[in-house]
């Protein structure tokens, strides 16, 4: 059996390639571009190589961005308050907070000093309750508000990919709010049954060997072995991790799966390419949907 591989980059590129139109005509109604306000509190982190790319990937297609950042002395009430600022400036119509913040940083009321049509990662409480108030994935895609862009990412690589998780047994492992919480409740929002399992799971094997697909966003590099899936399965990979050789890996050992599972995606090249590109996507419809104002322009960085 050779493995599929369920690359990213044909599926970014398509959805990059949708943007520019759109850009055009934010600029026709506001007279500037899109803007995206990022907001990285450690500078020297594993997150400021996509730091670099986002903001490679909107200088291209003429998204304004800019970088913001708050002294680790200044604490946490500095770092909120930089939040609600950016959320108040009409110059920014998407706002993207990178993780991992400091212990006690990632906290409801740290999500909701960002609006929610600012929030394009979907953490504020008014996107995550009206994505879990929604029963069909229709009414996602339909509507006007932001949920988390890597589960998005996910559910719109296995769309691409032709795999339909209707009818399918899916374990999600990982129960982050912003990855494995909304995935699992998109995917069961397509009909899948899905087994979200963590840290406190008992016999974590087992419950991905019983899966047709495993979808792994644990942050941890080569934990998923072969032994672990069902022949035949598909993995998809959201790991980001970094091995001792400070090369970037997934979750699973990749040669490890080769001869167990069915398809899988890469790291990089999987879902990385795929969240950003939504990411992007979900800054131009902030940008759609913002009120005309008379603030200047910001320029490109």
């Amino acid at each position: 059996m050779t493995m599929k591989i369920l690359e990213g980059k044909t599926l970014s590129a398509e959805i990059l390639g949708a943007l520019p139109a759109r850009i055009d005509a934010v600029k026709a109604r506001l007279g500037r571009p899109p803007s995206l306000a990022i907001v990285n509190y450690f500078p020297d982190s594993p997150s400021a190589v996509y730091v670099r790319r986002k903001i490679a990937a909107c200088e291209k297609l003429g998204i304004a961005t800019k970088l913001f950042s708050t002294a680790p002395a200044d604490g946490y009430p500095a770092f909120k308050t930089m939040l609600a600022v950016l959320g108040a400036d009409p110059v920014y119509d998407a706002v993207m907070v990178e993780r991992p913040l400091p212990d006690g940083y990632e906290t409801l009321e740290t999500w909701d000093s960002l609006p929610a049509a600012k929030d394009v990662d979907g953490l504020s409480s008014l996107n995550m309750g009206r994505l879990f108030i929604t029963k069909k994935f229709s009414e996602i895609e339909t509507a006007g508000f932001f949920v988390p862009c890597t589960a998005l990412a996910v559910i719109r690589l296995l769309a691409f990919h032709g795999i339909k998780p209707a009818g399918m047994n899916i374990a999600v492992a990982g129960r982050s709010s912003v990855v494995g919480k909304p995935l699992a409740h998109m995917l069961t929002s397509l009909d899948a049954t899905v087994t979200l399992c963590h840290t406190r799971s008992r016999n974590i094997a087992g419950i991905l060997k019983a899966a047709d697909l495993v979808i792994s966003a644990v942050g941890r590099a080569g934990w998923l072995t072969g032994d672990m899936l069902a022949p035949g399965a598909t993995l998809i990979d959201v790991g980001t991790n970094f091995d001792a050789a400070g090369k970037m890996c997934g979750d699973a050992d990749f040669e490890g799966i080769k001869d167990t599972a069915a398809a899988a995606t890469p790291v990089p090249g999987g879902v990385g390419p795929v969240t950003l590109a939504c990411l992007l996507e979900a800054s131009v419809k902030a940008a759609e949907l913002a009120p005309k104002t008379e603030k200047g322009e910001i320029a490109l960085t």
